[in-house]
Formats: C-alpha cells, structure tokens, sequence
C-alpha cells in the first residue's frame, strides 16, 4: 500500500511553534509525520524564515512571499487573504494528486477562482469575522479599531468561499454547530493539536496563581486586568507572565502588594512557572476557537479556573473550575488555594484524548481513508 500524501497550506512559517495558530499548524504536521504520512508543505512568510524544524518532518517545503501592499489593504478581499494568494502556488498544488488541506480562511484565495481536482478541506482556526469584530471590540486604538470592523465586514462576505470546500474541520464544538448550520461541506470537529504527551502536573500545594498570555494581543490585555481585578482584594499571591511589557498592565500591578509582573524569556520559564503554581488563572472576552494554553495549563498545572469562552469541550470543563462572573471568580481562587491537588485518572484520561497523534488519526480518517 502506498504511503498516504496531504498538502498542507499554512498562512505562516509554523517553525518554531510558539503562538496560537502555527502551534496547531506545527503539531498537526509533526504528528502526521509520526503516522507516515508524506507532508508536502506550502507556506506564506514575512519575515519568519526558519525551516530548520520542517526539514525532517515535510516531504517538500515550498515557501510564498506575502504579498503586503497599500493595494492589498484596499481590496474587497480581507486584506489576510488578498496578501496570500499566488499563481506559484496554484500550479505547485496542482502538480500533485494528494488531498490539500488549507490552513484557515487566510490561505483559501486560490480557491475562490480555480477548480481543484483533488479533496480539498479547510482547518477553520476561528469564525473569522466574530475574530476581527471581537479585536475590534476590545481596541482601544482607533485606526485599528477601524480596521478590525471593516476586515470583519470582508470576510463576513468572503466567508461563502468555504462551500468550495469538500470538508471544513473546526477548532471547538460552537464553531462546529456554526459551520455546520451554514455551509454544505462536510464538516467534523477536529480539536487543537498541541505538542504536550505527558501529563506533567505535580501533586500539593502551590504559593501563587498564574495568569500568562501574549499581552500585545488586546483581548488577552482585557483579560489580564481583570484577573487583576479580581486578585486586588484577595490576599492570595498573582502573578502576570508574559514576554511583553504593557505600561497599563504594570501600572495597575503596582498598585498591589499581592501582584507581580514577570517577563517570560524561554518556554522553559513559562513551564515552571505552570507547573509550581497554584492555579493557572485563564479568562477570555471572546469566544472563538480553542485556547491552546488550557491545554498547557491541564498537562503542565495544579488547579485550573476558566470561563467558558476559554474552551467549549464537555470533557475539557468538567477538570477545569468554570466560572463567568468576577465574584464567581474570586470565590474559586479562594476555594483552590484551599485544596491540594491531586492529580486523578480521569484528567489523564480525559487528556490523552488530546495528544496530537490522538488528534491526526481524525483527519486520517476522514480526509485520507
């Protein structure tokens, strides 16, 4: 039997793997690989330019240079897609009979206007105009405030391109129902690849809770602060992680005693500071996708609180400690700072689900059987 054979389109180098949507894109190929599966990647790139960790895992690479001009902006096409399409890569795709599997809707431009012989599929990363409409939301510059509203309103309109698709493949069980209400490919619910096997979590007690996000990302700012609102009456210790420094946030740490701002540097750091926490403090204002640092926080960490905007998973929340509200949230820091944690083999369980080879077997399944 021959070996198996996907092309995968990415909107960006998934090397090295260290934000939200290229970590799925990384781990879905590293564990595709791992299932003999021939990966032939195509990729568009800015200035992120490192294959060293593709090489061994893709049978060919192919790279496209995004396309980035005033003239892009000024499209009827969402700006992300007008920047990402190219004659190159229509030919490059068509050279080959293996199934193509496009990594959001920023990468579908090419399909808009050409017939593909082959299965194609769409890895849906959000709903993407709640996405720009939720940034737009959570702004608080004008010009990009502008300019999530009027990308919202493109790719609204844009959307419709996702019936050119055989199969849509969604990121969490709301955005399943939306997708499969909408359009008429088939579509299944394929959760996030990660690339944590192991679950890490030490049992006892911890001295803080932890709240660590990309804080030049407006929603998880909005987020920060009100974990920070939260913990400013309470005597249990927080601390802020993050590789970027906010005046804001650190104004308002400053103010109490009990909060504290550390700079991430390496992976390594945020680890350990997961995994000697207390509680891994998450909260989102808006719902779209899957939050991949739940995933790190239930395979590395102790306790875990979140709403349910984090993740929508049944088996997923029901380890975790969910709340909504900001006094629903103080009364639970109190609550598992009281509770020494122990790990149970339902949350091993219920985690081991979620491995990514787990996880790719899906996609073999239905797009490559």
């Amino acid at each position: 039997m021959s070996k198996k054979e996907i092309q995968i389109i990415a909107f960006s180098n998934p090397y090295p793997p260290d934000f939200g949507g290229v970590i799925d894109v990384f781990y879905k190929i590293k564990a595709l690989h791992e299932l003999n599966v021939k990966v032939h990647l195509h990729y568009f790139y800015d200035s992120r330019n490192d294959i060293s960790g593709l090489k061994p895992l893709c049978e060919s690479l192919v790279l496209y240079k995004k396309e980035t001009s005033l003239l892009k902006h000024l499209s009827f096409l969402p700006f992300s897609v007008a920047s990402r399409i190219s004659s190159d890569l229509i030919q490059n795709l068509k050279k080959r009979k293996a199934p193509i599997l496009f990594e959001s809707i920023r990468t579908t431009g090419v399909l808009k206007k050409h017939v593909f012989n082959q299965i194609t599929a769409v890895r849906c990363h959000n709903i993407e105009h709640h996405y720009s409409w939720g940034l737009f939301k959570s702004e608080k510059k004008l010009l990009r405030k502008l300019a999530f509203l009027i990308d919202g309103y493109k790719l609204k309109y844009y959307e419709s391109v996702l019936n050119k698709a055989d199969f849509l493949y969604t990121i969490s069980n709301f955005e399943f129902n939306y997708f499969n209400e909408h359009f008429k490919s088939n579509v299944f619910y394929l959760p996030v690849f990660q690339g944590v096997d192991k679950v890490l979590s030490k049992n006892g007690f911890g001295k803080y809770a932890l709240y660590h996000g990309d804080l030049s990302i407006a929603d998880n700012i909005k987020s920060a602060l009100f974990i920070i609102d939260v913990f400013k009456d309470l005597n249990e210790c927080l601390i802020i992680a993050s590789s970027t420094r906010v005046p804001k946030i650190i104004n308002e740490i400053n103010k109490h005693n009990n909060i504290s701002f550390q700079i991430i540097d390496n992976n390594e750091q945020l680890d350990s500071l997961i995994k000697e926490a207390q509680i891994n403090t998450l909260y989102s204002f808006q719902k779209s996708g899957t939050k991949l640092k739940v995933f790190n926080a239930l395979f590395k960490g102790r306790h875990c609180i979140i709403n349910t905007n984090m993740i929508d998973a049944p088996d997923v929340l029901k380890i975790c400690e969910v709340v909504q509200t900001k006094e629903e949230y103080k009364r639970a820091v109190k609550r598992m700072f009281e509770k020494e944690f122990l790990l149970t083999q339902e949350r091993q369980n219920i985690l081991k689900t979620y491995k990514a080879k787990n996880v790719a077997k899906i996609l073999i399944e239905t797009m490559l059987s």
